[in-house]
């Protein structure tokens, strides 16, 4: 087994090289087939959800479904034949000593809110981020069950994808320029005088709710948009949204698609409680609260009034 993973670990890094020293064509290849996984993942996803599908629990006490297995067989399965190195949720972890040395890893939640899923409310989402140097650099994220998909990628912005039907009759063979033919540009641009917060809808929790207050500061009627899974991040995405708060920890899976998204849209997101961007691939796969930003302008203004 230790053999495996030092091939496997050389291999991958192979690959981030020989990607490294070409142009585009090889990220495009790539992401394109990160957002077909998402796609087919998700379409396994509905078909569990039309169905009387159980609930389990695991061990931390988070329910999972077999649209969790499912999408992510789906997923990993797909992800593997780039050769970048796959951290799932729903799948065992390779050891941070061959993890620690990945330029690149994909970061995957196969069913982002599962409990939105089991309580068939349609605000779950497929979550796939490609990570570089502890940073997200792309992102898909997709709600089947509302036929939508959002896409960050650095360098070339942000992006709706208004149909996600439409997306899947193409497939397998999608390309990107199907895909660039229907997406809609994002902008984080929000109303300054009336900025809204998206709240989570299962784990909005008291010190959450504490931190909310402080980041309105004298705003007396503030407005909150709930939403499940990374939804809340395609809130400040679209500009819908200002902030998106959390004072409690998170695993990097949840937030690292959409971390991508709004980065590529032009917003922000910092750490707390030390104020310093969010890093993925940690020893420890969970990362603390934060603050994310529509617009990056406001970062200075919150650090200083949260004294980060």
């Amino acid at each position: 087994m230790k053999a495996e993973r030092f091939i496997f670990a050389c291999y991958t890094n192979f690959c981030y090289k020989s990607f490294e020293g070409k142009n585009m064509t090889t990220r495009e290849s790539i992401y394109l087939q990160a957002i077909k996984a998402a796609l087919d993942a998700g379409r396994a996803v509905m078909d569990v959800y039309a169905s009387d599908f159980d609930t389990e629990f695991k061990n931390d006490g988070s329910p999972i479904t077999l649209a969790d297995r499912q999408a992510n067989d789906i997923i990993c399965s797909a992800l593997e034949k780039t050769g970048i190195m796959v951290i799932s949720e729903e799948s065992p972890k390779e050891d941070f000593r061959i993890r620690k040395n990945q330029k690149l890893v994909w970061m995957v939640d196969p069913v982002d809110g599962t409990k939105e899923f089991t309580n068939r409310n349609g605000e779950f989402t497929i979550n796939i981020a490609l990570i570089e140097d502890q940073q997200p650099v792309f992102g898909i994220v997709t709600a089947p069950a509302i036929n939508q998909g959002y896409f960050g990628w650095m360098g070339k912005g942000a992006f709706q994808i208004p149909s996600l039907d439409v997306m899947l009759k193409r497939l397998p063979s999608l390309e990107l320029k199907d895909i660039f033919e229907v997406a809609l540009p994002l902008s984080t641009r929000v109303d300054e005088q009336n900025p809204a917060f998206a709240i989570s809808r299962s784990h909005l929790t008291e010190k959450t709710k504490k931190l909310i207050s402080k980041l309105a500061g004298a705003q007396s009627d503030i407005v909150t948009i709930s939403k499940g899974s990374s939804l809340k991040f395609c809130l400040l995405a679209e500009g819908t949204a200002q902030y998106y708060a959390r004072e409690d920890f998170i695993n990097e899976w949840d937030t690292a698609a959409g971390h991508a998204l709004l980065l590529a849209a032009g917003g922000a997101l910092i750490a707390i409680p030390d104020g310093e961007p969010m890093l993925y691939n940690k020893e420890n796969l969970v990362n603390p609260g934060f603050v994310a930003f529509a617009d990056p302008k406001l970062v200075s203004a919150v650090k200083k009034n949260l004294a980060l």
